[in-house]
């Protein structure tokens, strides 16, 4: 079948929705089917087949960008392309656009619910949070009703949806990743790169240096765990609004890398020792999977959609929202070496039993199926 994706966020800008989307167009593509992706332009993106930009302008977000739509240009891809479905992995801007063309063209529309957006709101000025978040409520709600099928990658999602008086049925399917990127994964280079000793023990985040990261209880946890420990570090392969603020602090072996794309950031995970996670803000958290694949053990703060992800006591530990716990069990992974396998065999099996690309991408062409 030929699919239609459309969304804000798409590489080059990195985030968990655009690897989310590469994923599932690469095991869609596997499976024989056609995939386009009709995203805003960003300044350093490469022309690629069936990869359609719109004008945009800066958000914001740092390095975010807003399309700028072209409807009779765009409608007359859909139609030349034979589209046989849209999924949106937007409910915004691109979100409305493209049900506007699901109406036209007659087909099914599916939406994947990536983010908790109530969780974004400080991002916008001028109006109260409060305000915010309600008024972002009731307009979910309303675009989840007038779809066909909304996925969400966990249970949490579904459930929050729910709540809030959205009755379209759910499909919960959680993401994919390659699980080649993760075999592939070199170590080789990255601690050299940063300067790591190969004796150092690493703990590694990524994800965005945002507020909703939770980053300044996970750098007063380090601080603890570290105490006066010189072989331990502290490797931050993000980028975000924070950066300045975060490298400012100047805390000894905290290591700032930047944003890291795919499939490099697999060899980060496998230079690493503990993936540690203090989000309170994720549906999901593919960053997570991505380090089980890798085999890394991880200690995540239990948060919505964190706990739906890792398994506590098989492939990491969840913990309370506490330095004292968290940095406890960062250091009881880190002194039990059979504690340790025990986890990263877990988390190995446990990745490739639920996040395999091609789980993800079967379960994603069931849903369009069904739909259709």
């Amino acid at each position: 079948m030929n699919v239609a994706f459309f969304s804000e966020s798409y590489k080059p800008y990195i985030s968990g929705v655009t690897n989310s989307m590469e994923t599932l167009k690469s095991g869609l593509e596997e499976l024989g089917h056609r995939v386009l992706v009709f995203s805003p332009n960003y300044p350093s993106a490469k022309k690629e087949k069936d990869i359609y930009r719109f004008p945009s302008l800066p958000s914001t977000y740092p390095g975010y960008r807003l399309a700028i739509p072209m409807p009779g240009r765009t409608l007359n891809i859909l139609k030349e392309s034979g589209v046989e479905i849209i999924h949106s992995h937007s409910p915004y801007q691109l979100g409305q656009l493209s049900r506007h063309y699901a109406r036209k063209l007659k087909i099914p529309y599916v939406f994947t619910m990536h983010t908790l957006l109530s969780q974004y709101m400080h991002y916008v000025p001028f109006l109260p949070e409060d305000i915010l978040i309600n008024f972002t409520s009731a307009y979910i709600k309303s675009f989840c009703n007038r779809v066909d099928c909304v996925i969400t990658p966990t249970n949490k999602v579904s459930n929050e949806l729910r709540s809030i008086g959205v009755r379209t049925r759910i499909e919960v399917v959680p993401t994919g990743m390659d699980m080649a990127l993760a075999e592939k994964a070199d170590p080789k280079g990255v601690r050299y790169n940063h300067g790591i000793p190969k004796h150092a023990k690493v703990l590694l985040f990524v994800g965005r240096l945002a507020k909703e990261k939770n980053l300044d209880f996970l750098l007063k946890a380090f601080e603890a765990i570290r105490g006066d420990r010189n072989d331990l570090y502290l490797l931050i392969a993000a980028g975000g609004p924070m950066n300045s603020e975060l490298k400012g602090r100047g805390i000894r072996n905290a290591i700032f890398a930047g944003a890291v794309g795919y499939p490099e950031i697999f060899n980060y995970y496998a230079a690493s020792d503990i993936f540690v996670f203090s989000s309170l803000s994720e549906t999901q958290g593919l960053v997570l999977a991505e380090a089980m694949a890798c085999g890394i053990p991880q200690v995540a703060v239990a948060a919505q959609g964190v706990s739906d992800v890792v398994v506590d006591g098989v492939t990491g530990f969840l913990t309370k929202e506490s330095i004292d716990d968290f940095a406890a069990k960062v250091s009881e992974l880190l002194s039990d070496d059979i504690l340790y396998l025990k986890m990263s065999q877990g988390s190995r099996s446990n990745a490739q039993k639920v996040y395999s690309k091609e789980a993800f991408a079967r379960k994603i062409e069931q849903v369009y199926k069904s739909v259709i």
